[in-house]
């Protein structure tokens, strides 16, 4: 009985048991969610597209992701442990580290800006840099800079400006104007060609189908209409030859072409075309 009694004896309590292992067993979890946590950043951290390091407040590179050595060139040795400016041509250190002594030191955060880069390799890209801080008890202590190569979208914008110039041009020689009008909305748009004066009556007017009608001659509104429903609710062409009220009152011809885009529900959501002023056309025709 004695032996037994010990044995009692040196048994922790189930309840005490329990109670003494919980925060074991809280510091584990925690320490397997921030280790969970941590992994997880390495892994947005190294797949970025997006270049990122992280610099302290003198300028020294602390990391760097792997993007941001594929933007730049450099190799990691290049970088770690190093003033940021060493991504900069020579001539250009001084003066980025004094915009970086700003940058960290100014109470406000700048937007984002773009930049032309020059690589290790020589080549030229340009970007669009933004940055943030790591703050601890109201200190910035680290610069987070992110970096996004935006070359290919700046070749594509100037691209678009060129072909819209070219149509722009070719519509103007043409006497043609394009248009869009939302059908959802009754809002109507036009390009930039389109007569100065016109394009300020239908502003005034509102900018709608409505507005539009407005300019059409009355003898023609109710062809002009019937063309327009027929091809929004029967899927018809859209070609109508009528006349055009100018705001000084001279009346025009024009031949307009459209077509009509559906939603899935094969709903009309917007109608676009383009219209060519004909006046001198039918004027050699009624000569004819």
């Amino acid at each position: 009985m004695n032996a037994y009694a010990s044995k009692k004896q040196v048994e922790p309590h189930p309840k005490l048991r329990r109670e003494d292992s919980q925060p074991g067993i809280e510091q584990t979890q925690a320490e397997e969610a921030l280790l969970d946590s941590e992994q997880r950043f390495q892994a947005v951290w190294e797949a970025a597209s997006d270049a990122m390091a992280l610099s302290t407040a003198d300028g020294i590179v602390h990391t760097a992701n792997p993007a941001y050595y594929r933007l730049y060139g450099f190799q990691p040795e290049e970088v770690i442990g190093k003033t940021f400016s060493v991504i900069f041509p020579e001539e250009q250190r001084a003066w980025a580290e004094k915009l970086y002594e700003y940058f960290f030191s100014s109470p406000t955060i700048s937007p984002s800006f773009e930049a032309t880069i020059i690589r290790a390799d020589g080549t030229e890209r340009i970007v669009e840099s933004s940055y943030s801080f790591l703050i601890q008890d109201g200190k910035r202590l680290a610069m987070l800079s992110t970096i996004r190569d935006i070359t290919e979208r700046k070749k594509a914008e100037e691209g678009l400006r060129e072909n819209e110039l070219k149509l722009h041009l070719a519509l103007k020689a043409a006497h043609m104007v394009t248009w869009d009008w939302d059908v959802v909305q009754n809002t109507l748009c036009w390009s930039s060609n389109l007569d100065a004066t016109l394009s300020s009556t239908l502003q005034k007017l509102g900018a709608t189908y409505e507005a539009f009608l407005e300019l059409v001659h009355p003898e023609d509104r109710t062809l002009v209409n019937q063309k327009v429903q027929r091809a929004l609710w029967e899927g018809a062409d859209y070609k109508v030859k009528f006349r055009r009220v100018h705001p000084d009152g001279t009346v025009w011809w024009t031949l307009s072409h459209g077509q009509v885009l559906y939603d899935d529900a094969g709903k009309p959501i917007s109608m676009i075309g383009i219209s060519m002023n004909v006046s001198n056309r039918k004027r050699f025709e009624s000569t004819d």
